[in-house]
């Protein structure tokens, strides 16, 4: 009988030891679709234009990031929303346009009222520095947007600037593009980040079958050849791979449905909420971190600097990493954070593109630097002072 469960014994931690073998050698093959030291360009840019506007994306594009990020939430009437707070008070003229109302929530409104909002001048008006008066206008941008600027375009619009649409059958919006003029070839991937997914069931798969019918999905359509270059020719090439998406969340729940629809096969973060009650200096803290995270099967961790640039203390990445995990970090805004945590996280997610890249290349981590100042960029592509 001893021998009986000795064997039995023996053959369930053979098991589990070869099903953990399986699940890290997954997660080791996911980690790889995305490009080593990858510059994550956070809203396209905080710093040089309104964010998460066209004039942030396109910057971020030919600055030569490797990804943009977003955040996605949903209208009234169940258009995707580029939008990083809950309201739209911030970062657009919502107290102008619709008094009263700019604090009510993102979904509280119809996309035909949010095309109404201006997303550039609160801008112009909060950093003088950096103002231009073609921001003005700026446009809250629907998810296929960024996509689209992502493969070289731009949105189509009438001669007063207003963008061109349509709607179909159903009452589904349908948005035109163009060749953009200014593109300089650079194919940057896309970071989405599903905001506040708990006020939207069923985003999750709703951002699954978007990105199907962009031809967006890696796991959709033509099968994506392996050992595409995430840089080819000079330019970035990112979003040619596998590695052209990943998904991230704050929401637990939300991450293990984008594991659960995604099947394991996208790269996907677990990002750390900011909350009081989350001690990232307590070893105990961070095992449940990493515990969740290897639970709900993604392969990314995301935490932030924190006030005192404290968000990713050495204790905690090497842990991150022995249990084969990977760390990025936002946002990233000095060279002086750049050089305290390179030797702590795989990737920056960063307000200054510009910074990132060439701090990289600095370092002998990156193949390509920036060829044109920030203010050459969007001069370039046509926002005039």
């Amino acid at each position: 009988m001893k021998n009986l469960i000795f064997g039995m014994s023996f053959i369930l931690v053979l098991f589990y030891a070869c099903n953990d073998l399986k699940n890290n050698s997954g997660m080791k093959k996911v980690q790889k679709y995305l490009p080593e030291n990858a510059v994550i360009a956070h809203r396209g840019t905080v710093y040089w234009a309104p964010e998460l506007t066209e004039s942030a994306f396109r910057w971020a594009r030919n600055t030569g990031a490797d990804y943009v990020e977003l955040d996605v939430q949903r209208s009234k009437d169940g258009v995707l929303i580029i939008m990083h707070d809950r309201t739209f008070k911030r970062t657009t003229d919502a107290d102008l346009k619709f008094p009263g109302r700019e604090i009510h929530p993102v979904d509280s409104f119809t996309y035909e009222e949010i095309m109404r909002l201006d997303a550039g001048s609160p801008f112009n008006i909060k950093r003088p520095e950096q103002a231009r008066s073609s921001f003005k206008g700026q446009d809250v941008l629907v998810f296929e947007d960024v996509f689209r600027i992502c493969e070289g375009k731009r949105i189509k619009r009438n001669p007063d600037g207003t963008r061109i649409f349509s709607k179909d059958a159903t009452g589904k919006y349908i948005f035109e593009y163009e060749a953009d003029p200014a593109d300089n070839g650079h194919r940057p991937g896309v970071y989405i980040e599903l905001k506040s997914p708990e006020n939207y069931a069923g985003i999750e798969q709703e951002v699954y079958n978007e990105l199907a019918a962009m031809r967006w999905n890696p796991l959709e359509g033509e099968k994506i050849e392996k050992n595409i270059p995430f840089y080819l020719d000079g330019k970035i090439n990112v979003a040619n791979t596998m590695g052209k998406i990943l998904v991230q969340s704050f929401s637990r729940p939300s991450m293990k449905k984008v594991q659960e629809i995604f099947k394991g096969e996208v790269p996907a973060s677990f990002l750390i909420p900011d909350e009081e009650d989350t001690d990232l200096s307590k070893p105990e803290v961070m095992d449940e971190i990493i515990r969740f995270t290897l639970d709900a099967g993604a392969q990314f961790i995301g935490t932030n600097l924190g006030d005192e640039d404290d968000g990713l203390l050495p204790l905690f990445s090497e842990k991150i990493h022995h249990a084969g995990l990977m760390v990025n970090v936002y946002s990233f805004n000095t060279v002086e954070q750049m050089e305290k945590y390179v030797s702590l996280l795989d990737g920056m997610i960063t307000n200054r593109s510009d910074l990132t890249i060439d701090f990289y290349f600095d370092k002998g981590k990156r193949k390509y630097k920036t060829t044109q100042t920030p203010a050459d960029v969007l001069n370039d592509l046509g926002y005039i002072l």
